[in-house]
């Protein structure tokens, strides 16, 4: 399933996988103020892309499909903080997140996103949040497998993160949540996901060159 909707999404997943700012990140040269950019608009990302697990619970038709939304939304809160912690490493305080006003790009994104859900069901939500949830997980194995690794480079620690096995392994829960799903969908109703799925695709390539746009 996930295999025919990457296909089908093309050019835009191989853009948004191999994007510049990705191949910047992957070579150290990204300028420090991008990064630092896109720490921030990641922080509102994260506080919009929360709510439409929660609105994945709230959608859910019974307790079993609940729990797959409702893990993802422990994990989420949890993880807000390391954040936190990660921005104030790269010299950015709660205070300037907290007043940090959210691009255009930002905007559309993650309204897209809970627009999908609000306006479908679980099946639609998740070919939303989908192409981030995988795509993080495939930028960083691109990086490993294209890039060799540097001790110098200053985006190392994010690299590590996406290709540690247990992000790897959450992505692939997603993706597989996503299939199950779909396994009961009619053509017209695949057809819809594949265009909320590529739609998502190309917002976050969009969100990448938001970053990149400041160098």
């Amino acid at each position: 399933m996930i295999n025919q909707l990457i296909q089908q999404a093309q050019p835009y997943w191989k853009q948004y996988v191999e994007h510049e700012f990705v191949q910047h990140l992957a070579k150290g040269t990204l300028p420090k103020s991008c990064f630092q950019h896109y720490l921030k608009q990641d922080y509102i990302y994260l506080f919009h892309y929360t709510r439409a697990f929660a609105l994945g619970i709230f959608k859910a038709r019974n307790f079993a499909e609940m729990d797959m939304p409702r893990k993802t939304l422990d994990i989420l809160c949890q993880e807000i903080q390391l954040h936190l912690d990660y921005c104030r490493q790269w010299e950015i305080s709660e205070q300037e997140i907290f007043q940090t006003p959210e691009s255009a790009a930002c905007i559309s994104y993650t309204r897209y996103l809970l627009d999908c859900g609000m306006m479908g069901g679980l099946p639609e939500l998740y070919a939303a949040v989908t192409p981030c949830a995988l795509g993080y997980a495939q930028v960083a194995r691109y990086i490993t497998e294209n890039y060799p690794k540097l001790p110098s480079n200053p985006y190392q620690t994010w690299i590590d993160a996406y290709s540690a096995p247990e992000y790897q392994q959450a992505a692939q829960e997603t993706v597989d949540f996503l299939t199950a799903l779909c396994e009961p969908l009619n053509d017209s109703q695949l057809a819809n996901i594949q265009q909320i799925f590529t739609t998502a695709i190309r917002m976050e390539i969009g969100f990448w060159q938001m970053r990149l746009d400041l160098a």
